[in-house]
């Protein structure tokens, strides 16, 4: 099984209509679509990128899949969390999408950094609801995948927050998804 779709059966688990939630990577859309539908017309999903295209695609897939009235896209670095969203959805976000790396099919030179994945997360951690999960792919296959990777557990563990981490498969460089629960 692919971890998106390791990720979106976890995620399944958790989320139900009028939920909100936030997208720190909207790409393409996909998780921001699958989502949507899960949290149905009185949801909403918080779509963050910071490229003008991943908006332009996402946006174009959800009006397609008539989900525009739950989504919220925002063009920002997914670092910008806590700047962007009001202090009143703290603790009031059931889950937190990120899909790091590059975007598919875009500037393989863009790509997602440590310094502002480690940011993103401890903000994303923040906004969850004590029930909350964080799904968490990252691709360390690509130059600066590894040592995201490397911080990013890093910090998992120094936070000590309760996480579970899948694999690809057994190469060194596979994607991993990290699963974080907010107990």
């Amino acid at each position: 099984m692919r971890l998106t779709e390791l990720a979106h059966q976890e995620i399944k688990k958790f989320l139900k209509h009028g939920d909100r939630v936030i997208d720190a990577t909207a790409g393409n859309g996909y998780d921001t679509q699958f989502l949507a539908n899960l949290v149905g017309s009185e949801g909403v999903v918080f779509a963050f990128d910071i490229q003008k295209e991943s908006i332009e695609e996402s946006t174009r897939l959800i009006e397609n899949a008539g989900l525009s009235n739950q989504v919220i896209f925002l063009h920002s670095c997914h670092s910008k969390i806590s700047i962007t969203l009001p202090d009143e959805l703290i603790a009031t976000i059931r889950v937190v999408t990120f899909n790091l790396g590059y975007l598919p099919g875009g500037n393989k030179e863009l790509i997602t950094k440590p310094e502002t994945t480690l940011s993103a997360l401890i903000q994303a951690y923040d906004y969850l609801t004590e029930d909350g999960i964080i799904s968490l792919i990252v691709y360390r296959g690509h130059p600066g995948g590894q040592d995201e990777y490397d911080q990013l557990e890093k910090l998992m563990k120094k936070k000590n927050w309760a996480f579970k981490k899948s694999t690809g498969n057994q190469s060194h460089d596979c994607p991993v998804l990290f699963l974080i629960r907010k107990t």
